[in-house]
């Protein structure tokens, strides 16, 4: 094994989990298929700005370069000091995308939201409202419009993000010429893995021949909405059912408890630069040598991860 592990020095991506709200339902979110484990911690806590401050910045993270807001149950919009997050990274020159469903609040916000020029992706899996919410549950796609008009004419740089699923299949052609003829500046098709998706579709990618950790060949992290800093998103999945008091037999969830749980990983408790040089990392690094974590063994080695395909778009 040739990889070494990610430090905070080297890290340039965050993805931040920044609430645990979303005004939304698509069923093959985590939200959905873990609901009966994971309710009663839904749509309650939010990762406070004064602590993102202290947290995510060039003191822990030198090279940091990108923060995306995008975590595994929240709708990042949602959270009530967002535009205020967005203009102090942009101040400090780091560079901020959102990932959204757009159905939320006013068109003021997204006009002030475009004028700070970052990047958002919004997920538009159809073209109108019928085939919208096939998927995306709750979603209004006269709303989105409306919203992602706002955005671009203020600036914004917008991606149309579009999951392909047998429903939508016929009209990915339809939803990327609506999308240049807005204004995007790009298109994202998303094939997902998720069998919890019963016809979204796939592409099958080559077993890797040993962990290719995606996250640290990308020198990037993944901060919960509760303040844990984690390896990657695909970990959060287990660590959510255990913050919910559910026993989880991983070899990552039972290393988390031996070593002390928040105490080892949330930035409440300990810096960046103590998180990602402790031994919970550590740990997750050897395995690759010959007994993979299980999520590493999943995602890394047999290649079950989304995969994007994305297009520049010209007006």
């Amino acid at each position: 094994m040739t990889q070494e592990i990610w430090t905070n020095e080297n890290v340039e991506w965050v993805d931040i989990e920044s609430t645990s709200f979303c005004n939304i339902d698509c069923p093959g979110c985590y939200r959905q298929v873990k609901r009966r484990k994971v309710d009663h911690i839904l749509d309650k806590d939010i990762l406070k700005f004064c602590n993102l401050k202290k947290w995510i910045n060039k003191k822990y993270f030198p090279n940091l370069k990108l923060i995306n807001f995008c975590g595994s149950i929240d709708e990042p919009t949602l959270h009530p000091e967002i535009l205020d997050i967005v203009k102090y990274y942009n101040e400090k020159k780091i560079d901020v995308n959102i990932s959204t469903n757009g159905s939320t609040k006013t068109k003021s916000f997204w006009r002030q939201l475009g004028q700070e020029k970052i990047s958002v992706f919004f997920g538009i899996d159809g073209i109108d409202q019928e085939s919208l919410q096939k998927y995306r549950v709750g979603s209004n796609f006269k709303k989105i419009q409306k919203n992602w008009r706002e955005f671009i004419k203020a600036g914004g740089k917008a991606t149309w993000q579009f999951i392909v699923f047998e429903h939508n299949e016929h009209l990915i052609e339809d939803a990327r010429l609506m999308a240049n003829n807005e204004g995007f500046e790009h298109f994202r098709l998303i094939y997902s893995h998720r069998s919890d998706n019963k016809e979204s579709k796939r592409k099958i990618r080559d077993e890797e021949h040993e962990i290719i950790c995606k996250y640290a060949n990308q020198k990037r992290i993944f901060l919960s909405h509760t303040g844990a800093l984690l390896p990657c998103c695909f970990f959060n999945s287990e660590y959510l059912q255990v913050y919910a008091g559910h026993e989880v037999e991983t070899r990552f969830m039972k290393k988390y408890d031996e070593l002390g749980g928040p105490l080892e990983i949330n930035l409440k408790y300990n810096t960046p630069t103590e998180v990602m040089s402790g031994d919970l990392y550590q740990s997750v690094v050897d395995s690759w040598k010959d007994k993979p974590m299980e999520r590493c063994w999943y995602t890394c080695k047999k290649a079950k991860q989304d995969i994007f395909i994305d297009e520049e778009l010209h007006a």
